[in-house]
């Protein structure tokens, strides 16, 4: 039996940057933290949407030297999602 069973399927939706064009990225892992994670390894500095399961976590951006996330919800109303 397998110890890692992953249980979310989460999609990382890269914004155009202007140098690099819109990217989405879909991954599975056990939990938003280990998105997250993840996540910091794909954005390089870029702005980002995380989605778990269809579901907006939010907007987020890594700093380009690592070590802190700015995250932010969608608005009220506004909450996305992907099929």
């Amino acid at each position: 039996m397998p110890l890692y069973s992953p249980n979310h399927t989460y999609r990382l939706v890269l914004s155009d940057d202007g140098f690099f064009g819109a990217k989405v990225i879909e991954f599975d892992a056990p939990s938003a933290e280990a998105a997250l994670h993840q996540a910091e390894r794909l954005c390089l500095g870029r702005e980002a949407e995380l989605f778990e399961d269809g579901r907006s976590l939010g907007r987020l951006r890594c700093a380009e030297q690592g070590g802190y996330w700015t995250i932010s919800h969608p608005p009220a109303g506004q909450l996305w999602t992907v099929a």
